[in-house]
């Protein structure tokens, strides 16, 4: 009997004197995952503006609708001409940037924050740049006369001729230069992105094809700036 209760006595203290039980890893909570800004809504200058001109002497306004969630802004200017890209930082919209008066450009916003590397960006939109020249210089925008705009005619020779009125304040006629912008896609002409033809009458012969819709513009140039025509719209029969 004593030597039963040796072995008990010798069991419990066995149990007392074990390693107390290890206790639960408290659990780690992962960092949130990095979000970016919420991408903007451009506004001015609108998509496919055709004739923009200057608030100030060759700089334009642009502006977008700004997000909570960006503390600053980059615009990305792209001359299209050149395919060269301008980055300009901005704190908030609007921003008045400088460029250089007849060319197309586009342009998009880059949404950053200071609580992350990642940025969204918004949409592109394109617009042509007319820039303001002296008022008492530039020509007046030459006044289509043929093809009227949804006039319908016929080509002679695989031709037709295309005329316009255009007029200077302080230049004679004759001393005024065109080019004249003519394909199928409203938007590229508008834009100046289709081959010019140059004139410096105020009629030139263009090749068609007929059951073709065309469109035309005419910019009008003296020694110190430029104007452009409306763009018409005709069909070939």
């Amino acid at each position: 009997m004593i030597r039963y209760s040796l072995i008990l006595v010798l069991s419990l203290c066995l149990i007392s004197c074990g390693s107390a039980p290890s206790e639960a890893p408290t659990p780690v909570t992962p960092a949130p995952p990095e979000k970016a800004p919420d991408a903007v809504e451009l506004s001015k200058p609108l998509n496919n503006t055709t004739c923009l001109e200057a608030v100030n002497t060759n700089q334009v306004q642009f502006t977008w609708t700004t997000v909570p969630s960006a503390s600053s802004y980059e615009i990305k200017i792209t001359n299209l001409k050149t395919n060269v890209t301008e980055t300009k930082a901005a704190a908030t919209s609007p921003a008045l940037i400088s460029l250089t008066a007849g060319e197309t450009y586009a342009w998009s916003v880059v949404s950053k924050s200071s609580k992350t590397t990642l940025t969204a960006t918004s949409p592109s939109w394109k617009f042509f740049f007319a820039g303001t020249g002296e008022s008492s210089s530039a020509p007046n925008p030459a006044q289509l006369l043929s093809p009227l705009s949804g006039e319908s005619v016929d080509a002679l020779n695989g031709q037709i001729k295309l005329s316009w009125k255009a007029t200077d304040a302080d230049t004679p006629q004759e001393s005024l230069t065109y080019e004249i912008y003519i394909g199928e896609d409203f938007a590229k002409v508008a834009l100046n992105d289709v081959p010019k033809v140059k004139s410096t009458t105020n009629s030139i012969s263009v090749p068609v094809q007929s059951g073709k819709i065309y469109y035309w513009m005419v910019k009008t140039m003296d020694s110190k700036s430029a104007s452009y025509s409306s763009v018409n719209g005709f069909r070939v029969n």
